[in-house]
C-alpha cells in the first residue's frame, strides 16, 4: 500500500522531482513529458499519477520546497535588505535551471503568492505602506512579485550576466522611496 507517510511513496515522490529537475537542465518545460520523467526515474505512469495531478501539479509541488527555502532568507530576523535580496539572487542562480521553468508558467501559484507577501513584508521599511490595508498589501506584494519574476526571469533569460549583488541594488533602487 502506496501511503503518503511512508517511505517508499516519498522515496518515488523524491525520484520523480529529481527526474523532473534532471530533464529541465537540457529540455525546455513545455517539451517535457510524463513519459521522460517516469522512464529518467524509474517508475511506471501510474506511479507518477499517485503523486501528481499532471506536470504542472508536479512543478507546483516542487516550487512548494523553493518558496520555503526562499522565504528562509527573509526570516532570519534583522537583516539587511540588499543582504536579503543578494541571497535571494544567489538563491535563483544557483537553481537556475528550476527557476528558467518555473518563471516561465504564465500563472501564479499560491507558495509564489505567499513569497511576495513575504518579500513585501520583509522591505515595508522601505516602502511607505498603509499595512492596516490587507487588500492594499495584496495589490502591492502582487505588483512586487511580478516585477521580481520578470527581472529574474530575464535575467536568467540572459545567463545571469550581472552579479546577484547588481541585481539586488537594481531592483531595490527601483523601489526605493517609493510612494505606495
Amino acid at each position: 500500500m502506496n501511503i503518503k507517510n511512508n517511505s517508499r511513496y516519498k522515496a518515488n515522490s523524491e525520484k520523480i522531482e529529481t527526474a523532473f529537475l534532471t530533464l529541465i537542465l537540457n529540455h525546455k518545460y513545455e517539451n517535457i513529458t510524463t513519459s521522460q520523467i517516469c522512464k529518467q526515474a524509474g517508475v511506471n505512469r501510474s506511479t507518477f499519477y499517485c503523486h501528481y495531478n499532471d506536470i504542472n501539479d508536479l512543478i507546483i509541488k516542487i516550487e512548494g520546497k523553493f518558496a520555503n527555502s526562499m522565504a528562509g532568507i527573509f526570516n532570519f530576523g534583522e537583516r539587511q535588505t540588499h543582504e536579503a535580496m543578494v541571497e535571494m539572487f544567489t538563491f535563483v542562480k544557483d537553481n537556475k535551471y528550476f527557476y528558467r521553468a518555473f518563471l516561465n508558467i504564465p500563472y501564479a501559484t499560491l507558495a509564489e503568492t505567499n513569497t511576495k507577501i513575504n518579500i513585501l513584508k520583509h522591505i515595508g521599511d522601505n516602502i511607505k505602506i498603509d499595512k492596516s490595508n490587507n487588500m492594499s498589501i495584496y495589490y502591492r506584494a502582487s505588483f512586487f512579485g511580478a516585477g521580481i519574476k520578470e527581472m529574474c526571469r530575464l535575467w536568467l533569460e540572459f545567463d545571469c550576466k550581472e552579479t546577484p549583488e547588481e541585481m539586488a541594488s537594481l531592483l531595490l533602487d527601483e523601489y526605493k522611496n517609493r510612494e505606495c
